[in-house]
């Protein structure tokens, strides 16, 4: 969900894949490189085949995509790839529940576009990759593009 990663965007990786308006492509798989002589980069594969990469300073790369990882698979249908070993963030589950937290409270900031009837702003909050939405909002979701959609 695109608002949700937006408010988790403290996480320099996840803010590599936020950006506004949102792609219209999902993005089918994100890997983390991170090689002795090379500095570390994700490489990320749109669903249209788009491959771009984001460089990261050495200091804290693991641990961001430790954390990254957890955010990402919580909320998103992206494959993750690890090219290399990487220590697990201490609580996982803890953080996944933080995650879910931070969605549900997004999801009820969208509520008021589409209550307001801002479909395309509304739509603008989710992106193609969410996964294990409430019914409700994949109702709203399915209830905006339609209105969204040009007649005929």
């Amino acid at each position: 969900m695109n608002l949700a990663l937006d408010h988790l965007a403290d996480n320099p990786i996840i803010d590599e894949l936020v950006c506004w308006p949102p792609r219209t492509q999902r993005i089918k798989s994100v890997r983390a490189c991170s090689a002795m002589f090379r500095k570390p980069f994700i490489e990320v594969e749109c669903g249209d085949g788009e491959v771009f990469h984001r460089h990261f300073a050495r200091d804290s790369f693991a641990d961001y995509w430790a954390e990254a990882w957890v955010i990402l698979d919580t909320l998103t249908t992206i494959e993750l790839i690890s090219d290399f070993d990487f220590k697990p963030v201490a609580e996982p589950e803890k953080l996944a529940r933080q995650v879910l937290q931070t969605r549900d409270e997004c999801i009820a900031e969208s509520d008021l576009m589409f209550e307001q009837g801002m479909y395309s702003q509304f739509l603008m909050q989710y992106g193609e990759d969410c996964k294990n939405l409430p019914a409700q909002a994949l109702q709203r979701i399915a209830e905006a593009r339609k209105q969204v959609e040009p007649a005929g």
